[in-house]
């Protein structure tokens, strides 16, 4: 009479479906996880991403400005808002040049003000900036296709669940 062992635990597989629910949802991670490059970008947004930033910088500036005058509407003493609208304000280089040589001949405590509401502005224009970009590159990440990205996944979860099942038995023998 021949013995025969018993093996009391069995190798372990992984579940084909689970890996490529796994895989499947690395894939979705990944669309929006990866970069977005210009070309992307244009193709999404039809060439105008540029003109949209550059639409937002200037509103970013002129609701700025527009602040600015009513706070001087306040405020019709302060020097240093009379200067910074001039010099916002001018149309001509001429007249930009005039408002730079009054600013450089205002007062130290003028100019400190002066160059505080440039900064002031150059913050808020910055932040609208950036979330303007963020907005855009969120857009592409959001037209990126779902297919695209979920059925790969899928199918390399599915091809590592079988490799990972394969390589474990020919292993155990």
């Amino acid at each position: 009479m021949q013995v025969c062992v018993v093996k009391n635990t069995e190798p372990k597989n992984a579940s084909i479906p689970l890996t490529m629910a796994a895989g499947g949802v690395a894939g979705l991670g990944l669309r929006y996880f990866m970069p977005v490059y210009k070309p992307e970008i244009d193709a999404v947004m039809f060439n105008q991403s540029d003109a949209i930033k550059r639409d937002n910088f200037a509103a970013a500036k002129k609701i700025f400005i527009d602040k600015a005058k009513n706070l001087f509407k306040k405020e019709p003493g302060n020097e240093a808002l009379k200067l910074f609208l001039e010099r916002m304000e001018a149309k001509t280089v001429q007249e930009a040049k005039v408002a730079k040589e009054k600013i450089k001949n205002a007062p130290q405590a003028v100019k400190e003000n002066i160059d505080k509401l440039k900064s002031v502005m150059s913050a808020q224009i910055k932040a609208s900036r950036h979330l303007t970009e963020a907005n855009i590159k969120n857009a592409v990440k959001q037209a990126r296709p779902v297919w695209g990205y979920l059925l790969p996944g899928l199918a390399l979860g599915a091809l590592g669940g079988y490799f990972y099942n394969v390589v474990g038995t020919i292993k155990e023998d």
